[in-house]
């Protein structure tokens, strides 16, 4: 999906000894455009592969 320069997209949670000792927003650095039609299908294999393959490699 397009996501715009400065959008929260999550957050990240610092923590130090299991507690949580800060959280600050994660934002787009710069805007990113929808992917084309082979952009997509390239990222679907991607995908697939380390859904089948993944666990060898981790």
């Amino acid at each position: 999906a397009p996501l715009k320069k400065g959008q929260v997209v999550g957050t990240i949670d610092f923590q130090l000894n299991g507690k949580s000792i800060e959280q600050r927003p994660l934002m787009v650095m710069e805007n990113v455009e929808e992917g084309g039609f082979f952009s997509r299908m390239w990222d679907f294999v991607l995908m697939k592969l380390h859904q089948w393959f993944g666990s060898w490699f981790s």
